[in-house]
């Protein structure tokens, strides 16, 4: 309540009387100060895909929404929620390396993490050892490093480099038949590489051959 002085002229003589009177006025809106509580902020994915799912915990009239800084994860939904409610997301499988990304909400982070489908993917780097039969002008021995990966097609593809040698971010298709391996480099002449994975698929020891040209070479997980 308000209370105004109200005073009024009576008569010729000037006479002035007031009186107190009390003016009701709206009550201060009560202003709402939104909180988020995320139920987790982290998930480790298996390599094969799946999904996940998280909740978002406010009041009722507070709104909040998703926003996807990862081109591997797919989010259901990603319209703007009110107070509390769910998200889910999914991926795929990971065709490459240890992959990471990041799902904000209400400035919040979630982490996400999903590991190889399959060891043999991600970055190698290893030793090849010329032997008998084999040109002068090659090294004794050359270090390479490449990536595994498969394509969309489910193609096993490696992308190899051999600086010593001149071969950088070659593109080689991949036979792969359970834990043996072969494919083909053009350098002096048409050279096939053969290699058995081991077991846990992170190393491998194979022979290589062209020409009159043979060796052996390793290589293991970085």
């Amino acid at each position: 309540m308000v209370r105004t002085l109200i005073c009024v002229l009576i008569g010729l003589a000037g006479t002035v009387a007031c009186s107190k009177k009390e003016i009701p006025t709206s009550p201060t809106p009560t202003q709402t100060t939104c909180t988020y509580s995320i139920s987790t902020t982290s998930f480790s994915m298996s390599g094969t895909g799946g999904t996940g799912t998280f909740s978002v915990t406010t009041g009722s009239t507070c709104a909040w929404s998703v926003s996807n800084n990862t081109s591997f994860v797919t989010v259901n939904p990603t319209s703007t929620q009110t107070g509390t409610g769910s998200v889910t997301f999914s991926v795929g499988e990971n065709p490459g390396d240890t992959r990471t990304g990041t799902l904000t909400i209400a400035g919040q982070n979630v982490a996400i993490s999903q590991a190889p489908n399959d060891q043999l993917f991600g970055n190698w780097g290893g030793t090849i050892a010329k032997g008998s039969g084999c040109p002068s002008s090659l090294p004794s021995s050359v270090e390479w490093t490449g990536t595994f990966r498969r394509t969309s097609g489910s193609t096993t593809e490696l992308v190899i480099s051999l600086p010593t040698v001149g071969v950088f971010n070659q593109v080689i298709q991949v036979s792969l038949n359970g834990s043996d391996l072969q494919f083909f480099i053009p350098i002096d002449t048409l050279y096939t590489f053969n290699a058995r994975l081991a077991a846990d698929r992170r190393s491998l020891n194979g022979t290589f051959s062209g020409g009159s040209c043979s060796g052996t070479w390793t290589g293991s997980r970085r």
